[in-house]
């Protein structure tokens, strides 16, 4: 239907945002480094939902605990939901690593890599050589 990509938007962006807050004050101490809800991704039915959770100053098995933790959490925090939103039917919550910021430093490390060759190739080298006269 028309303007159902609208809705959809608008409920990620809001189901995006009542997640940020309930872990704000639920789970303050409990997860590892800054989170952040970076992305919620729900289809058309509204049924289902993926939540992208980036962790900052974490060590990689701290974010995938993390990650469990959540999803252990998930109907506590869905249940939140459905109460802040009273949808006719609650999303069940997926709750996955947001990889995107690690995949931006990895380029931007590769570029600046490529960079300092490009720089370093481009020098003119110094002459070493004498003539003989």
């Amino acid at each position: 239907m028309k303007g159902d990509g609208i809705r959809v938007a608008r409920v990620e962006r809001e189901v995006q945002s009542l997640i940020s807050r309930f872990l704000a004050g639920a789970y303050k101490g409990e997860l590892p480094g800054l989170v952040t809800v970076s992305m919620v991704k729900m289809p058309a039915d509204l049924k289902t939902a993926r939540v992208f959770i980036s962790f900052f100053n974490a060590a990689e098995k701290e974010e995938k605990e993390g990650v469990q933790l959540l999803q252990r959490r998930a109907p506590e925090i869905q249940s939140y939901i459905n109460d802040e939103l009273g949808l006719r039917y609650c999303p069940r919550l997926t709750f996955m690593r947001d990889e995107t910021s690690e995949r931006i430093i990895e380029i931007d490390r590769i570029l600046q890599d490529l960079d300092t060759q490009k720089s370093g190739a481009s020098k003119p080298a110094s002459s070493t050589e004498t003539s003989d006269e």
